[in-house]
């Protein structure tokens, strides 16, 4: 029988391996050679041309999904060997996924002009240009398939799922040398969207590097600087709110490098600020302004904290918390994806405030400051809960994992809080920290049914809780027994009085 795993030697030499350790070429080789196992192991067999997932699978076929009959995409390639195919009526059902759900969390793409350039798309017609828009559309469907967990979808005698879509964009990149060089906006976006994809799956690595390719890209074109931009941008129709695109990368990369702690690329504050009340601002588009502002307003806590200077005072923290909280976004009470990202975006920033304060040694059982007493990550759950009370799972869903993971940080923080500092859950009120925890559990549970680590995690801390935790429900009745063994001794007293 073969062995599992071939030794690194044996691999070299191309040689059969007994699969021991020391295996037995190396222990018999004529000179001293030190058998090591440190190559990663590969995928055996042949490679697969198409991935396929287990689970339902969509048939586009079907009466209920729109239909184009248009002919197939072949992909562009220098290989002579035939390409995979991903019909135009897959792309056109995952571009509308994308109208209705993701575009209030990426407004820049004009999804009516796509599908209509899907439609007029001919696979002859596959020039350099039009490589760069393949890329465009199938980086998104790529995106919009992760982050909103969509079935793959049967083509044919295959399945397309974000994996083969996000594959199919990379060949196309790595055999098209058309945007190497001389990025456009096309490039830019495409990146951005593989960011999005594998900033789902936790490829933390590659998610950076393309969120970094995309602001250089920018920067580039001068998308960090609206009065400099490139005339060429006016005249592409699939690109809306384009003033909004630099902001958008910016508030991208600053989240994921601070969930990251590593500094990011761009550290300047992009000059759009004043677009915030311009009367043309798509609405949807408002919340990453807001998110702008939000991080404007945490960067000098952020930026100072990865630096090697003075210790930040407990009234540096306290200002920029005053700051963060006050800063509400007013989207005349529309619910959409982009408006709980900055609801959750607030909190979570808020919580990182707390930790620092934690760590610095500010907070105290008797301070007037909230940011610097104990209970605060009860204050920031029930804020958090009261933000979130009108949105769905459904709604929370286009935001993704990075989204998902600090409400996870916040909750975590908060059952931390009461496991350390149990005599925090008070009596007084009618409801606690174990309240705000518990509610805020069950708000992130269906989202948390995508992302099985986080919610083992988050499980196991909330059964420790209710095990640690006091029993309010013992102790109310002590209090009670106390407040009637009070009245009784008042009672007895005035009788003695009386008498």
């Amino acid at each position: 029988m073969s062995p599992k795993r071939a030794c690194d030697t044996c691999i070299s030499r191309k040689v059969r391996c007994s699969g021991f350790s020391p295996c037995d070429t190396c222990r018999d080789a004529s000179k001293l050679v030190i058998c090591t196992y440190s190559r990663p192991a590969r995928k055996r067999g042949p490679k697969a041309r198409r991935f396929a997932r287990q689970g339902q699978v969509v048939d586009i076929s079907s009466p209920d999904r729109p239909q184009s009959h248009g002919r197939l995409y072949s992909l562009p390639t220098k290989s002579k060997v035939a390409p995979d195919c991903i019909s135009k009526s897959v792309l056109a059902v995952i571009v509308r996924r994308y109208q209705q759900s993701s575009y209030g969390v990426w407004p820049v793409i004009n999804a009516d002009a796509l599908l209509q350039e899907i439609k007029s798309g001919e696979p002859e017609d596959f020039d350099p240009q039009a490589a760069i828009f393949y890329c465009l559309v199938t980086s998104l469907c790529a995106a919009t398939m992760a982050q909103l967990h969509l079935a793959p979808i049967s083509d044919g005698n295959s399945l397309v799922d974000s994996m083969v879509l996000a594959q199919t964009c990379q060949r196309i990149r790595d055999n098209s040398n058309c945007d190497r060089g001389n990025p456009g906006i096309n490039s830019i976006l495409t990146s951005f969207f593989l960011h999005v994809y594998h900033a789902k799956l936790n490829q933390r690595t590659s998610a950076m590097i393309c969120i970094q390719d995309a602001i250089a890209g920018a920067r580039i074109l001068r998308l960090d600087k609206p009065s400099l931009q490139s005339l060429s941008l006016s005249e592409n129709k699939l690109i809306v709110n384009k003033d909004l695109i630099f902001p958008l990368l910016w508030v991208t990369e600053r989240g994921y490098a601070l969930h990251l702690n590593i500094s990011p690329s761009y550290t300047s504050v992009p000059s759009v600020m004043e677009l915030a009340s311009g009367p043309t601002v798509d609405p949807q588009a408002r919340g990453v302004l807001h998110l702008v502002r939000l991080f404007v307003a945490f960067d000098h806590i952020s930026l100072h904290r990865r630096s090697h200077t003075s210790v930040a005072s407990a009234s540096y923290l306290v200002d920029t918390e005053n700051e963060l909280a006050s800063d509400r976004l007013s989207m005349g009470g529309q619910i959409s994806a982009r408006t709980a990202d900055c609801h959750i975006t607030r909190e979570w920033m808020r919580t990182i405030l707390w930790q620092e304060a934690l760590a610095l040694g500010f907070l105290s059982s008797t301070s007037y400051m909230a940011l610097t007493s104990f209970g605060f990550p009860g204050q920031i759950g029930r804020d958090l809960l009261v933000s979130l009370q009108y949105f769905t799972a459904a709604d929370l869903l286009p935001l993704g994992r990075d989204q998902l993971f600090k409400c996870f940080e916040i909750a975590s923080t908060l059952a931390d809080t009461i496991l350390l500092t149990p005599t925090t859950s008070h009596l007084g009120c009618e409801f606690g920290p174990q309240d705000f925890l518990h509610a805020l559990y069950q708000k992130l549970l269906p989202s948390l049914e995508q992302d099985l680590l986080l919610k083992s995690n988050l499980h196991s801390k909330m059964a420790k809780v209710l095990v640690v935790a006091p029993n309010r429900l013992l102790m109310m009745e002590t209090t009670n027994m106390r407040e009637k063994e009070s009245k009784n001794h008042r009672v007895a007293a005035g009788q003695k009085f009386t008498i």
